[in-house]
């Protein structure tokens, strides 16, 4: 009965008036930083952390990746703490550093601060509480704060703040997770940007991709069988390929979609496929290679897998100064590709 557990805790530390002085932190209107939640379908919990690597080993664990949850401040006056306790094996949030002292005295380890509330208090995150599950809830969406009450859930009202909007990291987009773009978003994206006849189908017919819905299809299939985000590999492609037009070091029949051996642009160093499928597949088997250390699924036809520092850039923006020059704004063009194709709701 982990939370009815922690709620007693809580209902102690209410009752004896304790009143322990938080340590103090300062710089109002730092920096953000990204809170991602992750959900496992198992224990019914979720999972909250700014941690990137944990939130892609924790994918590799029966977690299922559920993107950004809000954005919170670098430090501030008002640090959310995180405990763990392990007979229960759950994770819980505090910004009441009574808590977070009188909790450690019961059983949960102290994890130390996992964030920082926003003193101008920009966006409220919300708790819940469910009897029947046990599991405390944390939302920055009202409406799904009052969806929830309506379904079993207890509201708790205001845990913490996360910080305004416009305040949110430019472009934070995770490489590894569930794909947000179906084929459908990708062929209408493509279509709005070059327009159909731009895709060379006449050669890709003879590679296994007659038209875009099937290129698009394909992409989809591929980033999924190694849980790498198809909407990444999709913009990447059209990106380093001039939208399928190439005209660089890589050939399209090459089947070539991220520039795999094109160093310099030097012709005759670029890899070739055998078709569409094996060419989105490599590409994703090297996302892959960058984002996480978890083995691939599939046999590798990437040939510069094994030249890869593992788990490296668990974001696409890591790969500036990696899959290209420092300082020339890859990932972050490319980030901004993807938030395009996902807000225009084609």
């Amino acid at each position: 009965m982990k939370n009815k557990y922690l709620n007693a805790c809580i209902a102690v530390v209410v009752a004896a008036g304790l009143l322990l002085a938080a340590p103090s932190q300062a710089a109002f209107g730092a920096p953000v930083q990204t809170v991602y939640r992750l959900y496992h379908s198992g224990t019914l919990d979720h999972h909250y952390t700014t941690d990137t690597n944990e939130y892609q080993v924790l994918a590799g664990r029966g977690w299922q990746q559920e993107g950004v949850a809000w954005a919170s401040r670098d430090s501030s006056a008002v640090p959310v703490y995180r405990l763990y306790h392990e007979g229960t094996r759950d994770h819980h949030y505090t910004k009441d550093y009574n808590e977070y002292q009188v909790l450690a005295d019961r059983g949960w380890s102290q994890e130390g601060i996992a964030w920082y509330s926003d003193e101008a208090q920009g966006v409220p995150v919300y708790r819940l509480y469910h009897e029947g599950t046990l599991n405390h809830h944390y939302t920055k969406d009202y409406n799904e704060y009052q969806v929830l009450a309506g379904r079993g859930w207890k509201q708790e009202g205001v845990a913490w703040y996360g910080a305004a909007e416009d305040a949110a990291p430019a472009s934070r987009t995770p490489i590894m997770g569930a794909s947000q773009a179906s084929a459908e978003q990708m062929v209408a994206y493509y279509r709005k940007s070059v327009g159909e006849s731009t895709y060379p189908g006449s050669v890709y017919k003879d590679y296994g991709a007659p038209t875009l819905q099937d290129f698009c299809t394909i992409v989809l299939e591929e980033a999924k069988a190694e849980g790498v985000r198809a909407e990444v590999v999709f913009a990447q492609a059209m990106k380093e390929t001039g939208w399928l037009r190439f005209g660089g070091a890589v050939k399209v029949e090459q089947c070539n979609f991220c520039g795999l051996g094109a160093v310099n642009s030097a012709p005759g160093n670029a890899a070739s496929f055998e078709d569409v499928r094996t060419g989105i597949r490599a590409q994703v088997q090297h996302l892959k290679a960058y984002a996480t250390t978890d083995p691939l699924v599939g046999a590798c036809v990437d040939p510069r897998f094994d030249l890869v520092k593992r788990g490296c850039a668990p974001l696409f923006e890591d790969l500036n100064g990696k899959w290209a020059v420092p300082g020339d704004g890859y990932g972050e063009s490319i980030a901004k590709m993807i938030d395009t194709m996902l807000r225009a709701g084609y």
